[in-house]
């Protein structure tokens, strides 16, 4: 069993319960609206790539291969990631504190993990670690495209509380995983040859035949022809996942905000292939980093390693588990139109933590605007300056959000580009400052501070001495 990764960035978008798509982060969320329809294949688009340890011109800003440079900036496991999201459909429905939501969404995502020392024998060769063993497993290249409908409720519990739950039902269409990674080396210290052992399993559900020998020889790789609207139409791959959030609110001024993500697993039974790769390979090591750019050196190691290795292909199912995601955050309101917030978004992947923080500041320059700006610590780096606008027509509501605005005017100097972008149309808004409050409370409950809550209030201390004037009589 392996995890999807799903390391999206979102953290601006996380407080901004203005804007519906936050929902789709937190499901307690709810819209000011009493209605709020996605534009079919535009209501929410969302882009990124992300680099835990380095940048491309840190990697190739010269006129040579800054490997050592790189290998310095690198953690004992680096993630690089990318993924397109877009949701098809999105509504929402809103009834006296109960908000209802639907949506179905095509997702892409690919990624690989990458363990530093297994660069540090690719870099620097074998000669640093002579007499020690040393485990690649976190080697692990992987990618999935799948399909999710999702239903969702939220519902305001008290004045103070409301939480918010969602189950969505997903269909992988194509993945690429791998189940098993157990590789490690070790160094002679008479030759210097590296000796290296492998126990590797990859998982793929796509269209493709892989044929062997039945000797350990892989004979045939064959590209099947796609079939695109049976490959979208396909339901053979079957998975389940949930979400939980909440929301609170103690006072006018303070809302705090947590969700938990991706509670679920997909279960891969069409176009199988599993190949195992056993075996070991011993190579001279190598002391110079310009070996490794050699072509001759590169086919060399190919040709070696497959004439070294036992391949076994088969067809069995396999199941991927999202990996659990964890946001919290909280908001202050500083004036009536600026508000402070802080988010801090934690994704478990294979046991190991990939966290980020965010700082933002929200302000509403109008009716029709809404703006943050936003300061983040993502995969690493503090330079990750983000904004969001949105924009309120009659009906009709624009908003664009990224964690990391240098993405675009410098996308070889930064390790975060992200972008989600959404059209909607709004139905049943608030009309006036009046009717707005109660929208804010989420329904019919009151909340604290507010002109809301303190004529509940009021109402409440009439009743209580009514109520003692009534006894006291009796």
């Amino acid at each position: 069993m392996v995890l999807l990764v799903q390391c999206q960035q979102s953290n601006t978008l996380f407080l901004l319960h203005q804007i519906p798509q936050s929902n789709f982060l937190n499901p307690a969320v709810q819209s000011q609206c009493n209605w709020f329809i996605g534009f079919p294949g535009l209501t929410s688009v969302h882009a990124s790539y992300s680099n835990t340890a380095f940048t491309y011109n840190d990697l190739a800003g010269t006129s040579t291969w800054n490997l050592e440079g790189v290998l310095e900036q690198m953690h004992p496991v680096d993630l690089v990631s990318g993924e397109a999201n877009l949701y098809l459909l999105a509504l929402g429905y809103k009834h006296r504190g109960v908000y209802f939501t639907f949506h179905i969404a095509d997702k892409t995502h690919l990624f690989q993990t990458v363990p530093r020392n297994m660069a540090g024998i690719i870099v620097q060769g074998n000669a640093p670690v002579v007499g020690e063993h040393l485990r690649f497993n976190a080697f692990r290249p992987a990618a999935f495209y799948s399909r999710e409908y999702a239903l969702g409720i939220s519902r305001a519990v008290n004045p103070y509380w409301s939480a918010g739950a969602r189950a969505r039902l997903l269909f992988g269409k194509a993945s690429l995983y791998p189940t098993r990674s157990s590789i490690s080396t070790f160094t002679g210290a008479s030759a210097f040859n590296l000796l290296l052992d492998a126990d590797y399993t990859m998982n793929s559900s796509f269209p493709v035949t892989i044929l062997d020998d039945g000797d350990g020889n892989i004979t045939d790789i064959t590209l099947n022809g796609i079939d695109y609207m049976q490959l979208l139409l396909n339901r053979g791959n079957p998975g389940v996942a949930f979400d939980l959030g909440a929301i609170y609110r103690p006072s006018e001024q303070i809302t705090l905000s947590a969700s938990l993500l991706d509670l679920g697993f997909i279960r891969w039974r069409t176009d199988l292939n599993q190949v195992n790769t056993t075996g070991h390979f011993i190579f001279e090591g190598h002391d110079e980093p310009a070996d490794l750019v050699s072509t001759n050196f590169l086919v060399f190691m190919i040709d070696s390693l497959i004439n070294s290795f036992h391949h076994t292909v088969s067809q069995l199912p396999y199941n991927t588990f999202l990996p659990v995601q964890l946001f919290l955050g909280g908001s202050y309101r500083i004036r009536e139109h600026l508000t402070a917030g802080a988010v801090s978004h934690t994704v478990w992947f294979h046991s190991k933590m990939h966290s980020s923080l965010t700082l933002s500041a929200t302000t509403h320059l109008s009716n029709r605007f809404l703006a943050t700006v936003s300061w983040s610590y993502l995969n690493n780096s503090i330079m990750n300056p983000g904004a969001a606008v949105a924009y309120y027509g009659k009906g009709f509501q624009f908003h664009v959000v990224s964690d990391n605005l240098l993405g675009f005017f410098f996308p070889f100097d930064t390790r975060t580009v992200n972008l989600r972008m959404g059209m909607n149309l709004m139905l049943g808004c608030p009309r006036d400052k009046k009717e707005k409050l109660p929208a804010e409370t989420y329904g019919h409950h009151p909340r604290g501070g507010e002109c809301a809550w303190s004529e509940y209030r009021k109402n409440r201390n009439k009743a209580l001495k009514r109520a003692s004037r009534h006894l006291n009589r009796e």
